[in-house]
């Protein structure tokens, strides 16, 4: 028996191990999760709508909240639990979560499916443990059927947060204008003889109660009647959008502890990749100078002493943007005609075509980039483009012929220094669905070896402005106009089939997609007594009034200000909340007995037994948040460790 046994050739030898190791994971997955493909019920616990097994999937009804939960036993570290899970609809809320014991719950808003037949992948990311244990469950408040199959847990490498958010820029001026927010059943997140600056402070807290961790600010030169468009048509109004008015805004995300990305338009007006308007203050600066490269070399150090100045100011109120954007969308390139990224028809023919300009254009990112790093070494510099996703559709997988490619090859070519690449993706128009989207994330990653962060993205909520005219987005992408209408439930299904599969292109991926940002959350209608428009996208020189609100049926608060339901996608995507982790909280009891405060699984509850007015101050004077509670309505709050008073009552936490 000796004689007659053979060595295994290498080949053979390494597709055993390869079967063993197979067989080892296949193995530690079912050991992880009892009947995670659904042969039966064994090893769940469920609550409320008790679920059955049909068709190999566990089927939970409508009726109804319902739970299905285990606990299970793992190693100390970090967790992805996947799951393939069907919804008709997206009315309610229905999330994937799991919670490692001294963590806060993670999770996942399932989007809706074409019908019950078809499955998609759930993806909750960032799950930590410090004792091994973790409760992995769905919950379904009940307004439609779920389907839920093939749940896995898997071991990751290391921790993960997904930054979900939207721009704020606008926020001030419409507060300005008279607009007003409320929550979802119609309460104004703040006292009507609350300041401005209070009311966008309560605003910008409201997001982040509902699960926004992540905010835009972006930043014009100086906006203003003196300063117009090219065409002397428009101009934005006086006192907002420059740097002053984004110090305020950051202040406040600040405060809610958000992250920030803060964009330098460069420019005073709205700029993109058919308009980038070099400011006022700059074009005095080039007068006289004929020589084209002393042009450029004067534009680059108006740039870096201007950033420079604007990074110092946040800095002096202890703020450093996670991520730092130079430009925006800019396909066309910067501060035209000198930084053309292609070639253009000039009447003076002098002039250096476009493809003789990426000396010039990588000359003012990386201006910027000194300036951001020198104050700011740890924010990340982001080159943002706008929407080419459907060159996936065009092309596939052929990633040359990406306009990305061509772009961002040129900026390596010239030495350009950047971080992450920035994309702008709306489905009315490039038609691209978000499945095209991940895929065409995944191809320019790799290509470059950068994060990808999502900075704009859009979708309706009603077809048209309040006034009947068409906003910015006319058209849906083909592939939605029988999936997501332009509804406020088609807004919501869009919003949580786009940040479910963002989270997925890590995990199936070397490079992550960071996050996205949402344009744009807040610009929302505002009318005068006589049904004028009192905010638009600019302002008309010919009149001084507000042109169209283009996004205003695009908002996530409705024409009438109120909270929509896209909100439940942003609750559902809860975070892992690493910062706080094992907090104590110490309550001293309050003696206004109209109100109760609670530490509930680590979390602060207040409850009102009638209506109240909250503030809540930390421990140097300074006001954290201040909002109302009707009757027996109760509020989580999340804080980091400190003392508070909240009211007239003191908290510690620890």
């Amino acid at each position: 028996m000796v004689k007659n046994y053979q060595i295994p050739s290498l080949l053979s030898r390494v597709m055993i191990l390869l079967f063993l190791f197979s067989a080892t994971s296949v193995k530690a997955q079912n050991i992880a999760v009892i009947n995670g493909n659904f042969d039966n019920l064994s090893g769940w616990e469920t609550e409320g709508e008790i679920g059955t097994i049909v068709d190999g999937r566990c089927y939970i009804p409508a009726g109804s909240e319902s739970k299905l939960s285990q606990h299970v036993q793992v190693q100390e570290g970090y967790y992805m639990l996947t799951a393939m899970v069907s919804i008709p609809n997206c009315y309610g809320k229905c999330y994937l979560y799991a919670k490692g014991e001294g963590y806060s719950m993670v999770s996942t808003e399932i989007p809706k499916t074409k019908d019950s037949h078809n499955s998609l992948t759930v993806y909750v990311r960032g799950i930590q443990t410090n004792n091994g244990e973790i409760e992995i469950g769905v919950y379904n408040e009940g307004k439609h059927d779920l389907y839920i199959d093939d749940i896995t847990l898997t071991k990751s490498n290391s921790p993960y947060l997904f930054l979900q958010g939207g721009d704020i820029t606008e926020l001030n001026y419409v507060i300005n204008a008279g607009g007003n927010y409320y929550n979802s059943e119609g309460t104004l997140l703040y006292s009507n003889d609350a300041s401005n600056i209070e009311k966008a402070q309560s605003v910008i807290n409201f997001l982040a109660e509902k699960g926004m961790n992540f905010v835009r600010i972006r930043n014009s030169n100086s906006p203003g009647r003196m300063h117009p468009d090219k065409s002397n048509s428009y101009y934005l109004p006086e006192g907002f959008q420059n740097s002053k008015d984004c110090l305020k805004l950051a202040i406040m995300a600040y405060n809610a502890k958000m992250k920030i990305q803060y964009t330098f338009n460069y420019s005073d007006y709205w700029s993109n990749g058919e308009r980038q308007d070099i400011p006022a203050d700059w074009m005095d600066s080039i007068k006289g100078i004929h020589d084209n490269q002393k042009i450029v070399e004067k534009l680059a150090d108006c740039i870096y002493n201007y950033t420079l100045g604007v990074m110092k100011e946040l800095a002096t109120n202890q703020i450093y943007p996670e991520y730092v954007s130079l430009g925006n969308e800019t396909n066309g390139g910067f501060l035209f005609p000198y930084g053309y990224s292609y070639d253009v028809t000039w009447d003076n023919t002098d002039m250096p075509r476009g493809t003789q300009n990426w000396n010039a254009i990588a000359s003012f990112i990386n201006a910027g980039y000194k300036a951001v790093k020198e104050v700011s070494p740890h924010s990340k510099i982001v080159i943002h483009l706008a929407d080419n996703t459907n060159d996936f559709i065009k092309y596939n997988s052929n990633v040359n012929s990406y306009t990305y490619s061509w772009y961002f090859d040129n900026l390596l070519k010239h030495n350009a220094q950047f971080d992450v690449i920035g994309a702008s993706y709306y489905p009315a128009w490039s038609e691209a669905t978000v499945g095209n989207l991940v895929e065409y994330c995944k191809n320019i990653s790799h290509r470059y070896e950068k994060e990808i962060l999502i900075m704009e993205s859009g979708y309706n909520f009603h077809p048209t402005r309040k006034d009947g005219w068409e906003g910015q987005l006319t058209e849906n992408a083909a592939e939605y106009k029988d999936f997501y209408d332009f509804s406020s439930e088609g807004q919501k299904s869009f919003v949580a089939e786009l940040l479910n599969a963002l989270k997925s292109i890590g995990a199936t991926s070397k490079y992550e997609c960071v996050g996205s940002l949402y344009w744009d959350p807040v610009m929302i209608h505002v009318e005068d007594e006589n049904g004028n428009n009192k905010t638009g996208w600019a302002h008309k020189i010919s009149t001084n009034q507000p042109d169209a609100n283009v996004v205003e049926n695009t908002t996530l608060f409705d024409f009438d200000g109120v909270a929509l339901p896209v909100w439940e996608v942003y609750e559902g995507n809860k975070y892992p909340n690493i910062e706080t982790e094992n907090p104590t909280i110490q309550i001293c009891h309050p003696s206004d007995k109209s109100y109760r405060l609670y530490s509930y699984f680590n979390r602060l509850t207040i409850k009102s037994l009638q209506e109240n007015n909250f503030t809540i101050i930390n421990n140097l004077g300074q006001q954290i948040c201040k909002f109302t509670l009707k009757e027996n309505e109760s509020r989580e709050i999340q804080l980091s460790s400190g003392i508070y008073y909240i009211n007239d009552t003191k908290v510690l936490i620890k």
